[in-house]
């Protein structure tokens, strides 16, 4: 009886212990399977991770692959650039040669024109001396002064060319002081385009003209008082045009 006794609580006690060891079996499966599906879980987070990391990956070598393709664009069209502006350079640098080459060509062509107009001034008729000899000191001064644009320069040669050009077709009265048998007389001077220069003394008695060869003023016969004197009116639109007789000389041709 007593022995039948042990033995139905040592059943009693396998029981238990097998009912304990299950319970502690499932838990540590159920803990186990969380633990498997936690780390699964956390896996497939990484991956997620992992996979948006890879595709910004992507989109940012596309990107960079897209702007190297551009800078090697871009440096390839400032290569190109480069070489039409060296080209251009070069060009230039011919062009500013050759422009110095037919600027100081020009220049003295221009030195050659004024001079001449001072021979013309010099030996022609002494018409407005002081304002034609003022014209070539300015104009000397331009062609001297390097500051001053070639254009201009250019300009004042032909403005003083035309002015002198236009004394040959165009008739003045002026007054003025000539020497006269060695002295000073201030008189009516006619200018004839570049023909002759006539004077008439102030008391309106005496008439005379330039004479070139001996580069004098001279009295001229009193014949000529008359006809010298309607030139003046006539010049000075006193009186209608008229033919005139005027003792301007020969003409000798070169």
């Amino acid at each position: 009886m007593v022995r039948a006794k042990s033995m139905i609580q040592g059943c009693c006690a396998l029981i238990f212990l097998f009912s304990a060891v299950s319970v502690w079996a499932a838990r540590s499966l159920d803990g186990l399977a969380g633990q498997a599906l936690q780390h699964e879980q956390q896996t497939q987070q990484m991956r997620e991770e992992w996979s948006r990391d890879q595709q910004d990956l992507l989109k940012k070598i596309a990107n960079l692959r897209q702007k190297s393709e551009r800078l090697k664009w871009q440096s390839e069209r400032l290569d190109q650039a480069l070489v039409i502006e060296e080209q251009r350079i070069v060009e230039q640098q011919r062009r500013l040669v050759e422009t110095e080459r037919l600027r100081d060509g020009l220049l003295v062509w221009l030195q050659g024109i004024r001079q001449q107009l001072a021979q013309s001034v010099q030996q022609g008729l002494p018409f407005l001396a002081g304002e034609r000899q003022q014209r070539l000191v300015d104009l000397t001064d331009v062609l001297a002064d390097i500051q001053t644009p070639l254009y201009e320069q250019f300009r004042r040669v032909f403005e003083a060319l035309l002015v002198e050009a236009e004394y040959g077709y165009s008739n003045e009265v002026y007054r003025e002081e000539i020497r006269l048998d060695g002295e000073t007389v201030q008189v009516d001077l006619l200018r004839v385009g570049r023909l002759a220069l006539l004077f008439r003394v102030l008391d309106r008695q005496s008439v005379g003209m330039y004479d070139p060869a001996t580069g004098d003023f001279s009295l001229l016969p009193d014949e000529n008082l008359s006809s010298v004197s309607r030139a003046f009116t006539v010049v000075r639109r006193e009186s209608v045009a008229e033919m005139t007789s005027l003792p301007i000389g020969r003409i000798v041709l070169p």
